[in-house]
């Protein structure tokens, strides 16, 4: 029926003397509005069901059925239906059933709200008593139960479930927000449907159905609260991202800012990482699309290089994102130890997946080394470091001391030194060498050299127990720091002991020295808890020794351009020491009058001794040049010096100098007459016609040369930056990669020369 039919049907009930309630169902909110202005007069009394409700409770429904069984007069209940659709269909039935079925004192008139398809009951003595107000039927909003503190932009919102029947049956909204301490569950046959908003995360799939993609377990309740402010002012993910970080699709950038970030700040960088993903980082990629959180994304960013292998096409592009990556992050320590253990279990394979970020994995390096050292090839074990640990391959780079037999000799003892062994043909050289001691015709006594040194506005580095074992390394930082270093190796006075080796401290003033004990104190004296025999008998200490002398170089650079008067710096050492001494670890045969001193490596003469097998005559004292130790002498805690060895008694004068000149080489042929700046320089040798070059360089240096193949040739100066370089015994065809040298600095690097027969051209071409 029409509203107007509706209308006819209550007047003719009220004008009647029933004593049964009468149902009028509607559909719509209009309709339900017109019904209540309408029948609101006089002394017609409008009844709510929310007015029987508690604060956040359902309707005490016993209640209201006592008062209209005996309340006078007229009454119209509204409200009560909307609320029995919460607890299901059959309450409302039963309900519905107990209205029709109630004598009351007055005429009551129950407002039911789209309940007709409720009411079909067989008993045709119910009809009369229920009229059915045809209309559009609205759509019943959905319904969203939440925490207080919660809210859905654009929503109406009401305090309770006891304000639940006024709003929906007085709401046009599709959506209804109701803060209540109710959840879903309460209502498991509601008629409606209920979403719980108990928590943030529930809010938050309402606001973006992206949010599915997130587990609630990522974040606490907090974080989700956090991130669902966010919301007040964004409409999606998207925005809400941008407007923190910029821009979703470039969230790497921003890892670098990692430790610094408020901690709900992180944990919504993770959820944006989650999202959207970091394309533009490959580790970073990996760990947050397999991370349930935090810490488990810190833990994929470490391991996830385990999955690669080695021979992957990527794997090294990988392993450096990863590495850059720990590094932005801090490399924290939390999980690293745990990683440790597990690329252990890579075997042989392991270096590759460790690298020099921290002090724990260098020293996983280092174990390997001792283990699998000798199984690969020197050169593959040294491009392997060079990815790894850019140190100590710098310290393993040769330095050309222009001598066949300290070139080789440094090489192979930084080399044992490094993998912890010594090996046979080594040891033959060291015997060898004990007994023809051809340093003292190779190499001046460092006495000879250090009077010729300026000490005007320089300084003096006083550089304890630094042998020249470590040139290579000192030369490689030296390029990074823009400094020139001008080096003499010369030999120190016997025994190698520092109360020997002082006499260059005279020449300078006390306030010109500083002195560097770190070395000596690693080596001798635990420094840092290195210890042989009570700790551990890998070479950890050489880490220590790279960054005392970094840290010195640094100082220096500092120093020399601080635009004070310090012009110069010279590092000298009074001795070197001996690592494979020390493995070696066995005594003299022979019974000396005096207990050995210095670790046992020198011995103060006496009358009655007989000159040992390979011990050197020190004046006043015996000094071994094998690596034996003289007995009564305290074993050393990692290195020793004293003894006759190349690395005790070879050191190093190193001057130094800042520059930060550029300067261009150009390789030429030797009777061109100007600089050609393009292409890539090709030679021609035959019996007669032997290979020779020109170099140009935009200034002129001294003492240049360069290295080809790993020989060596001296450049004769013609003047103007030009040089003439002769290789003789440079016949074989083929692509040569060229350094250029001045004195010990690197001026170019793996510049190409392509070397061919002479008539090859002519026949290349036929």
């Amino acid at each position: 029926m029409d509203l107007a039919e509706c209308k006819k049907k209550i007047d003719r009930f009220l004008s009647k003397d029933n004593v049964q309630p009468l149902i009028v169902d509607v559909q719509n909110h209009k309709d339900w509005s017109d019904l209540m202005v309408h029948y609101n007069v006089g002394t017609n009394t409008i009844i709510k069901a929310s007015d029987y409700c508690k604060k956040d409770e359902f309707p005490q429904i016993d209640r209201l059925f006592h008062d209209l069984e005996t309340k006078d007069g007229t009454s119209f209940v509204t409200g009560l239906t909307s609320f029995l659709k919460l607890r299901g269909e059959q309450e409302l039935r039963k309900v519905i059933s107990e209205i029709l079925s109630m004598t009351t004192a007055g005429h009551v008139v129950v407002v039911t709200y789209q309940c007709h398809r409720y009411m079909d009951f067989k008993d045709p003595r119910l009809q009369p008593r229920i009229a059915v107000l045809d209309g559009e039927e609205q759509t019943s909003p959905e319904i969203y139960l939440s925490s207080p503190g919660l809210s859905l932009k654009g929503v109406q919102t009401i305090n309770g479930i006891d304000s639940f029947s006024v709003s929906v049956e007085s709401t046009s909204s599709d959506k209804l927000l109701i803060f209540t301490s109710k959840e879903k569950a309460d209502y498991p046959k509601a008629l409606y449907r209920i979403i719980g908003l108990s928590k943030a995360y529930d809010a938050l799939l309402q606001k973006d159905p992206k949010t599915s993609e997130l587990s609630e377990a990522i974040g606490t309740d907090e974080q989700w609260k956090y991130a669902l402010g966010l919301f007040e002012t964004k409409p999606d993910w998207i925005a809400v991202i941008d407007g923190e970080f910029g821009n979703h699709m470039t969230l790497e950038i921003h890892v670098q800012n990692y430790n610094r970030m408020a901690p709900n700040h992180l944990w919504l960088y993770f959820v944006g990482l989650k999202l959207f993903g970091a394309k533009n980082n490959w580790c970073l990629n990996y760990a947050s699309a397999r991370s349930s959180g935090l810490r488990e994304l810190i833990s994929n960013v470490y391991r996830g290089i385990l999955n690669k292998n080695v021979k992957d096409a990527d794997f090294w592009d990988c392993y450096e994102s990863r590495k850059m990556l720990l590094n932005q992050i801090g490399n924290p320590s939390a999980e690293l130890t745990a990683y440790c253990k597990v690329a252990v279990g890579k075997g042989k394979n392991a270096i590759y997946y460790l690298t020099d970020n921290t002090e724990q994995e260098k020293e996983a390096i280092f174990t390997f080394m001792d283990q699998y050292g000798e199984e690969y090839k020197r050169d593959e074990l040294m491009g392997i470091l060079k990815r790894v640990y850019p140190d100590l391959f710098a310290y393993l780079q040769p330095y050309r001391f222009r001598n066949e037999l300290l070139d080789n000799y440094f090489q192979d003892y930084k080399y044992q030194k490094v993998i912890n062994k010594i090996l046979p043909e080594f040891e033959a050289i060291v015997l060898e060498q004990a007994e023809k001691r051809e340093y003292n015709l190779i190499l001046e006594p460092r006495s000879s050299k250090i009077e010729k040194i300026s000490t005007k506005d320089s300084l003096l580095y006083f550089m304890d127990a630094m042998g020249v074992e470590y040139l290579g390394y000192i030369m490689s930082v030296c390029r990074e720091l823009q400094l020139n270093a001008k080096i003499i190796v010369c030999r120190c006075e016997l025994p190698s002991i520092t109360s020997r080796n002082k006499e260059f401290l005279e020449l300078w003033d006390e306030k010109q020295i500083v002195s560097i004990k770190d070395i000596d104190d690693i080596k001798h004296h635990g420094k840092f808890d290195y210890d042989y025999y009570s700790n551990s008998k890998l070479p950890l200490h050489l880490m220590k020794e790279m960054e005392t002398i970094d840290d010195t170089l640094e100082k220096i650079r500092n120093k020399l351009i601080g635009g004070g008067t310090v012009k110069r710096a010279v590092m000298i050492a009074d001795h070197g020491a001996s690592r494979l001494a020390v493995l070696h670890d066995t005594e003299n045969v022979w019974e000396m009058q005096e207990k050995g001193q210095h670790s046992g490596r020198c011995c103060p003469k006496s009358d009655v001794d007989v000159q040992p097998d390979y011990a050197t005559d020190a004046g006043d004292f015996w000094a071994l040049a094998n690596y034996d130790r003289f007995r009564g002498g305290r074993k050393a805690n990692v290195e020793v010096h004293g003894g006759a060895t190349l690395e005790e008694i070879c050191v190093p004068i190193i001057e130094l100098t800042y520059s930060d000149g550029k300067i261009e080489v150009h390789l030429m042929l030797v009777d061109a007459e100007a600089v050609g700046f393009t292409g890539v320089l090709e030679i021609e040798v035959s019996f007669r016609k032997k290979a020779a070059i020109k170099i140009f360089m935009t200034a002129e240096l001294s003492d240049v040369s360069i290295t080809v193949d790993g020989k060596s040739y001296e450049a004769e100066p013609l003047g103007s930056g030009f040089y003439r370089v002769d290789m003789p015994d440079l016949k074989k065809p083929g692509t040569y990669s060229v350094d250029v040298y001045s004195g010990d600095n690197v001026v170019a690097e793996k510049l190409t020369l392509i070397v061919k027969r002479e008539g090859q051209r002519e026949k290349d071409l036929l």
